[in-house]
């Protein structure tokens, strides 16, 4: 797998995220939180000698640039 695009429930913006998928709109995204690699690990703050995270708070990418508005 090369990505994966955690949705959760998109609701009555479902369009939005199709229209990202199918490449009408260019992705960006980031997390909101530090994913942890076990519950063993918690509590988890930066800066701990054992902070090792699966996925740091703000990880995220680009997959390209936005399609261009006509005006």
């Amino acid at each position: 797998m090369d990505a994966l695009v955690a949705a959760w429930l998109p609701g009555s913006e479902g369009q939005g995220v199709a229209d990202v998928l199918f490449g009408d709109f260019g992705f960006t995204g980031t997390l909101p939180r530090t994913w942890f690699k076990s519950v063993e690990q918690l509590p988890m703050y930066v800066g701990d000698k054992n902070y090792d995270p699966l996925f740091p708070f703000g990880f995220g990418l680009t997959t390209k640039p936005p399609a261009a508005v006509q005006t």
